[in-house]
C-alpha cells in the first residue's frame, strides 16, 4: 500500500517536471508543487511503516567483541 502512494507521489513529481514553460506563473507553479512532492515522498519514503516493522528492534547495539 506504501509502494503505491509513493508511486503516485513519483509519477505526480514527473508530471510536473516534464510540463512544458509557457510564462511566470507556470515556472512558479511547477516549482512550487515539485517542492511539496518532493518533500512529501522524503517524509513518505523515511519514516516508519508501522505493524510491518514492529518485530525489529527499535536500537541496535554494535559490539566490538
Amino acid at each position: 500500500m506504501y509502494y503505491a502512494a509513493d508511486l503516485m507521489l513519483v509519477a505526480a513529481m514527473l508530471f510536473f517536471l516534464f510540463l512544458p514553460i509557457t510564462d511566470r506563473r507556470t515556472v512558479m507553479m511547477k516549482l512550487g508543487m515539485i517542492g511539496v512532492i518532493a518533500a512529501l515522498f522524503a517524509v513518505s519514503a523515511t519514516r516508519a511503516r508501522g505493524p510491518e516493522l514492529a518485530h525489529l528492534p527499535r536500537s541496535m547495539v554494535v559490539s566490538s567483541n
